[in-house]
């Protein structure tokens, strides 16, 4: 294979984003869609018609089969114009469509992936619950036995594309019969079924061009050929269809990051104080470098979620880029605005908007505190094996281990008992994630020392305190 043959793929990926990015800048007025609150149908039509509904479908249904790697290129670059347009198409193309495509029978896809690729339907995910929140197993949604079909009833919150979706892959909990196995279900459920309620439109803090609803489900009948995979192994499939989801969510972090620093940049270089440039003056170069590291550090974390080779890998980094991502970018956002002084607080220079936009992040696809515990219980059920570690992310990667080792010899079983010593080895594991895969990708050794200078006190024991339950129980009390 000649070089130029191998090198094309890339080439042609650079040019569909560059095209959609085009495209986004044209079509797309950030400020007017978070005033409407929604996104123009004349948007939605022009990603329809570009491909951007079926980039990852499959090509057998009018799709272009691609994988997450270009998807989250896609998804990063509609975030740099704006986040809800980015968390409409991401959502239908990760927790949306992603069951269907990977646990739908042939019959199933034919029947929903042709309209669905071209845009004309666009897909939800129902799984959060005002009862449950994160907490998958109190989900009350239940899927029974009804004859020939299968009766779904419950409620759902929360539902991204809720209010302009056709169809919706619902999340459910399947009591053993004779015809149905017990454990978590995925169905593909249309909207305009019998017993299917669509609520009001939430009100939101941002990403208020992205529709979110709730849905009720009284004994909605559903052919029992709209069952993605199987119920008795539904958590994995639920957890792979996550991780795809979490992914394209991080992408977007990065585009919002990626449009917060070119405005913190161009303000500084024209913006003088103190007889200078706000861009030449050591604190705000300090921020500004800071800033570009991680944004660099995000892009390869979300670049090695795209290219693991096992679901349970995929599965692993997801959830660290998810934490990582959505916390950076408020980091990053923060700082835009910082440093735009008092214009920035306004609306119309935009990062006002980035800033609610990004805001919610870290709660939604998992809560982040929630996520840092499942991580750390992780990591200690099935260590990570880190190879070919570049010289300076070695301190984290022993910095991990001995901890994990520390943990290990003083609570034993008993940790898992103990929530928040998870939740900190989580952090420690998150961290030292992000400084391998942004040391493997980073341009050269000052960038790679930034990161691990930030990483520090985030992945070494010795610099993180954790309070005992007594100290926080007194200073919880109300003071004398």
């Amino acid at each position: 294979m000649t070089a130029a043959a191998r090198t094309e793929p890339a080439a042609l990926e650079t040019a569909a984003v560059d095209a959609i990015a085009d495209l986004a800048r044209r079509e797309v007025d950030a400020l007017a869609i978070d005033r409407a609150g929604h996104v123009p149908a004349h948007v939605l039509e022009a990603l329809g018609h570009f491909g951007a509904f079926g980039l990852t479908l499959p090509e057998a249904f009018g799709g272009s089969g691609a994988g997450l790697t270009l998807a989250t290129r896609v998804i990063e670059a509609l975030a740099t114009v704006d986040r809800s347009v980015a968390t409409t198409v991401g959502l239908h193309l990760g927790l949306g469509t992603r069951a269907l495509v990977r646990y739908g029978t042939p019959e199933l896809q034919a029947a929903w992936l042709p309209a669905l690729s071209s845009g004309q339907v666009i897909a939800a995910f129902a799984t959060s619950e005002a009862g449950a929140g994160s907490d998958l197993s109190r989900l009350a949604t239940h899927v029974s036995t009804a004859g020939e079909t299968l009766s779904l009833s419950g409620a759902k919150a929360y539902v991204t594309n809720g209010g302009i979706a056709r169809v919706l892959t619902v999340t459910a909990r399947c009591e053993e019969s004779a015809s149905l196995e017990k454990g978590l279900a995925m169905l593909v459920v249309p909207v305009g079924a019998k017993g299917v309620t669509r609520q009001k439109e939430e009100r939101k803090l941002g990403l208020r061009g992205s529709s979110t609803t709730g849905f009720l489900f009284d004994e909605v009948e559903v052919p029992r050929s709209h069952l993605l995979g199987s119920p008795s192994v539904g958590s994995a499939q639920l957890e792979h269809t996550l991780s795809w989801g979490r992914t394209l969510m991080s992408a977007g972090c990065v585009g919002a990051a990626a449009a917060a620093f070119q405005m913190a940049r161009g303000y500084t270089e024209l913006r003088r104080q103190f007889g200078r440039t706000l861009a030449s003056q050591p604190v705000v170069r300090g921020q500004l470098g800071r800033s570009s590291v991680m944004i660099s550090t995000m892009r390869a974390l979300v670049a090695a979620c795209a290219n693991a080779a096992t679901d349970a890998e995929l599965h692993r980094l997801s959830v660290s880029a998810k934490i990582f991502c959505s916390e950076e970018t408020g980091h990053v956002v923060d700082t835009a605005l910082q440093l735009h002084g008092a214009s920035g607080y306004m609306e119309d220079t935009g990062l006002a908007l980035l800033w609610r936009d990004v805001r919610v992040t870290r709660i939604f696809e998992g809560a982040n505190d929630v996520l840092l515990t499942h991580v750390g219980s992780l990591e200690l059920s099935t260590p990570t094996v880190y190879t070919a570690v570049p010289l300076l992310a070695q301190p984290a990667v022993q910095a991990v281990h001995r901890e994990l080792e520390s943990i290990k010899c003083n609570f034993g079983v008993r940790v898992f008992a103990r929530p928040e010593i998870l939740h900190d080895l989580g952090k420690a594991v998150v961290w030292r994630d992000a400084v391998v895969a942004g040391c493997r990708a980073l341009p050269d050794e000052a960038w790679q020392r930034i990161l691990a200078d930030e990483a520090a006190p985030n992945v070494c024991s010795e610099h993180r305190r954790l309070h005992s339950r007594d100290d926080l129980d007194a200073v919880l009390q109300e003071p004398s």
